[in-house]
């Protein structure tokens, strides 16, 4: 009889400390989501990503690419608000925001304005497209149009890069290749450099092509000069980029790429 009564007050004490350890486990859990809160209405649960690599947030991200193409068609570092962001749904987790922006390298009394569109792929954490209009470009900016060296200039303080890189548009037939993970060993019949606006370079062949857009930090002065990556027209992308022009300046000789596409590696070459 003594040990049944020992039993089955061993029996109600376990029983007891489960019920303890459930409503603990219960109270912690929104204590953790404090911590790590929903971003744009999208739940990342902690421990989905590898640590410093939790997603931005949606306005974050956009942001940041808005303001490196309109830096980079302005021909100077400019600042960027995003003044309204109107979220909507693409599916397929995606998340697309639209709204008003403004854009400046002055008093943000003297900003120009703008609408821009912005799609992130959210199980990547990659901007996938971002527009904006009106265009910008490089005129009518204080202190004159585009003065290398100059403050907020190409190649002056909070000017992005370099501005005596020769200016072309050109394409030429040759050889090569490009890899991604996405993309394994796709030949490469020709290479393209538009450097008159917004610099880019793009390899095409066998029914592919890919673009790179960026910043052009190191030249020459004549015919050479090596791109900063910071975007693609395949979403986010960072990286460098070595072009060499022909000594006219009328044909691509050599196109040299490497870096990060989302959460792929990438390489491409061409040769004339």
């Amino acid at each position: 009889m003594h040990r049944n009564h020992q039993f089955r007050s061993f029996v109600m004490f376990a029983m007891l400390a489960a019920c303890v350890l459930s409503i603990a486990a219960t109270a912690v859990v929104p204590s953790a989501w404090a911590q790590n809160p929903q971003t744009q209405g999208v739940p990342y649960p902690p421990g989905q990503y590898p640590p410093g690599q939790r997603p931005q947030p949606v306005a974050v991200q956009c942001q940041s690419t808005l303001t490196d193409r309109i830096s980079a068609d302005a021909g100077r570092r400019v600042s960027l608000n995003l003044d309204t962001q109107n979220s909507y749904s693409v599916g397929n987790g995606r998340q697309g925001i639209r709204g008003r922006l403004r854009y400046g390298i002055g008093p943000p009394a003297t900003w120009r304005t703008g609408t821009y569109d912005c799609i992130v792929n959210l199980r990547q954490n990659r901007v996938e497209r971002a527009t904006y209009t009106p265009r910008a470009n490089s005129g009518g900016w204080p202190g004159g149009p585009g003065i290398p060296g100059g403050p907020g200039f190409p190649g002056g303080p909070g000017g992005p890069g370099v501005g005596n890189y020769p200016r072309v548009r050109v394409d030429t037939s040759g050889r090569g290749s490009f890899n991604t993970r996405s993309f394994a060993n796709v030949r490469i019949t020709r290479g393209w450099v538009d450097s008159t606006g917004r610099p880019s370079v793009s390899l095409s062949g066998s029914g592919f092509k890919v673009t790179f857009y960026g910043v052009v930090e190191r030249t020459d002065g004549n015919r050479e000069f090596t791109m900063r990556i910071t975007g693609s027209d395949r979403g986010n992308a960072q990286g460098s980029a070595q072009v060499r022009l022909n000594r006219d300046r009328n044909e691509v000789e050599m196109i040299n790429l490497n870096g990060r596409m989302g959460r792929d590696n990438f390489s491409g070459n061409f040769g004339r």
